[in-house]
């Protein structure tokens, strides 16, 4: 009997006991809990994935824990009990942690609102080649991305700018620190001083090294990251002839051997802009007549249309060639710039195709060993935290992320050496390429150096007829106290130090009237009796009177076929300079009827093969989608945009291509 009355007494003794707060609260704890899913959702905003995974689980917890307090409360009942009878024989303990768990809170709160505005990240400027430039500022922007802190702030902001071969290799020897407009110095338009340079390959590094011995700066930590094998790239269409009689491990010369077999011309981009055409050149002259050599190359480009200077340019051009029937041509170039990564072409128009280019693998050929190296500037501040950055940088572009972003941003090859690919598997023509690891077939900086020494000698000589505006708009101020006309003599004056002595110049001016103009300011001459005579008669121009441009460029270009019939065989690289900063304004009398539609159908006569025009536009012109730059495609030329601040420069640029210096 009493056995079954205990267990009676103890229930009465819990229904007559005073109830916990809790069990009749259950809506208040859910409410606390239901405030913690709340900052946890806001900090989920602001926070790095890792800390986003752990605050989602924390979540869920106080989710389901919310949601238990509503339905059942009294399932905590034990667990309050026993802190509560805890905390009262522990009130020190209890006192201390109510403390430190406010102090925590807040300094939590502090520390996030901190966090929110972000601190300015490191500035960093890096320097990577100017064909490819947008895919390597893509791959940038990557390691930007997942460079971030807790809070999602950026650690790193990486300015990218692209810039040529030549235009480097100069400002590094003059130390990077003379003004615009000094003699012999590398233009500041160039960009900031590099914290690193994403070098095409570590010869450059030396070449730029020995060039700049004693120079205000060190380079350091070179850290190959990706490369780009040189290949004989063949538009889709004539690929499979040479499919047909070469095989793995065939040389250049074989391969260059079965084009002209196929009846496929060979052409290459200009070695003094082109740092892989420079690498070509040195298998090249192995075993060819040099001279012999250039004129046929020369002649190549003029037969299909094609301009002389960088990869980019020549593989633009030859992408607008090809939208209507593919021309029967071979390019010696790179992987990369096959694939099309990274490069800044136009895009096609809506009817308009684009033809694949398929890249044949010579066999030990060199290539491009894309190396990140480290920029100390003697006269800058310490580096401190850019250095660090730098060094991230270059780090990060080896890992599995900037190896892929290297991949698919610019079309290079990571260090396992095999070929780019996207989503879909291998680019196109890239299905069967070999592995072929960068830096397998280097080659010495010495060797490439000689090779350029020699091109300078075996190329083409030119012959270059400037065209300057002297219209009254070229009388306007450009900068300080100079008027226009003044910075475009400087400018003229300074690009015929580019030409060799071998070279023919001679500068024309027009304005006034279609009918009075252009007027021979210097007969073609040699370059050197040029640079002597040259400024006497530029310093006579005096601006004034309209803009006679059309008939200006059509009188030049008929007198430079005049002076040699001979259409794409000649003998020398002819070409037209035309500077201008402003649109045609003939006013009245003979050639003021010309249009830009009647340059263009000139330009496709057979006699006026192998005669190039180029246009420098300033102030007011400009080549972006103008007439300017489709007669100067059609021509085979180039337009060119520049401020005056950077005319000298630009004409240097320009010259350094016609006269290889």
């Amino acid at each position: 009997m009493g056995a079954t009355e205990q267990p009676a007494e103890r229930t009465e003794r819990r229904d007559t006991g005073s109830r916990p707060w809790w069990e009749d609260r259950g809506p208040i704890a859910s409410a606390v809990l239901g405030a913690g899913v709340v900052i946890c959702t806001a900090v989920i905003e602001v926070v790095d994935q890792p800390t986003q995974v752990v605050l989602v689980v924390v979540t869920i917890v106080l989710v389901l824990a919310s949601l238990a307090g509503l339905v059942r409360m009294r399932t905590y009942a034990r667990l309050f009990a026993s802190v509560r009878r805890w905390t009262r024989g522990h009130r020190t303990v209890a006192l201390l942690g109510a403390v430190a768990l406010v102090a925590g809170s807040t300094g939590a709160a502090v520390a996030l609102r901190s966090a929110q505005s972000c601190e300015d990240p490191t500035e960093v400027a890096v320097m990577v080649p100017e064909d490819g430039a947008p895919g390597f500022s893509a791959a940038a922007d990557a390691f930007e991305r997942a460079s971030t802190t807790a809070f999602s702030c950026p650690r790193y902001h990486l300015t990218t700018f692209g810039v040529g071969w030549p235009a480097l290799r100069a400002a590094f020897a003059s130390g990077w620190g003379h003004a615009p407009g000094e003699a012999g110095a590398a233009s500041l338009e160039l960009g900031p001083r590099p914290d690193v340079w994403l070098a095409e390959s570590g010869a450059q590094v030396d070449i730029v090294a020995a060039e700049g011995a004693g120079q205000r700066f060190t380079l350091s930590g070179r850290t190959l990251v990706a490369g780009s094998p040189l290949v004989l790239a063949v538009p889709e269409p004539h690929a499979e002839a040479l499919r047909a009689t070469t095989g793995p491990g065939d040389s250049i010369d074989q391969l260059m051997a079965a084009a002209a077999a196929a009846d496929i011309d060979v052409v290459r981009a200009n070695p003094d802009v082109s740092f892989a055409a420079a690498l070509h050149t040195v298998d090249l002259y192995v075993e060819s007549d040099a001279e012999a050599l250039e004129l046929d190359l020369g002649h190549a480009l003029e037969e299909v249309g094609l301009p002389i200077g960088t990869d980019g340019a020549l593989l633009c051009r030859l992408d607008e060639l090809s939208r209507t029937e593919p021309p029967r041509v071979a390019v010696l170039t790179t992987e990369r710039a096959t694939a099309g990564r990274g490069t800044a072409c136009p895009a096609p128009d809506a009817d308009g195709g684009r033809s694949d280019l398929v890249p044949f693998h010579a066999g030990s050929a060199p290539g491009l060993d894309y190396t990140a190296v480290r920029l100390t500037w003697a006269d800058a501040e310490p580096a401190g935290r850019r250095a660090e950055a730098a060094s991230a940088f270059a780090e990060w572009l080896r890992t599995a992320e900037g190896q892929a972003a290297l991949k698919q941003e610019v079309g290079a090859r990571g260090l396992d050496g095999r070929p780019p690919s996207d989503a879909d598997g291998p680019l196109p023509g890239l299905e069967d390429a070999p592995v072929i690891e960068p830096g397998a077939n280097l080659v010495a900086h010495t060797r490439i150096v000689s090779a350029e020494e020699r091109y300078r000698t075996a190329r083409r000589p030119a012959q270059v007829l400037v065209l300057v505006d002297a219209s009254a708009s070229m009388g306007r101020p450009a900068d300080g106290d100079r008027q226009r006309i003044d910075v475009a003599e400087r400018g003229v004056l300074g690009a015929l130090g580019h030409l060799s002595g071998s070279d023919k110049v001679g500068i024309w001016s027009f304005s006034g009237t279609a009918g009075s103009s252009p007027r021979r300011v210097l007969d073609l001459t040699s370059s050197e009796v040029a640079r002597h005579e040259a400024p006497e008669h530029l310093g006579a121009l005096r601006p004034g009177g309209r803009t006679p441009l059309y008939d200006a460029v059509d009188a030049g270009t008929s007198y430079l076929v005049g002076l040699d019939p001979g259409g794409a065989s000649r003998r020398h690289l002819t070409a037209l300079v035309v500077l201008t900063d402003g649109e045609n304004l003939p006013g009245g009398g003979a050639g003021a009827e010309l249009t830009a539609a009647d340059l263009v159908a000139s330009a496709r006569a057979q006699e006026a093969s192998g005669v190039r025009v180029y246009v420098v536009a300033v102030g007011e012109a400009s080549c972006q989608g103008s007439d300017l730059q489709k007669i100067a495609a059609e021509w085979d030329g180039e337009c060119w945009d520049s401020s005056f601040g950077e005319l000298e420069s630009t004409l240097g640029s320009m010259f350094g291509q016609l006269g290889g210096r």
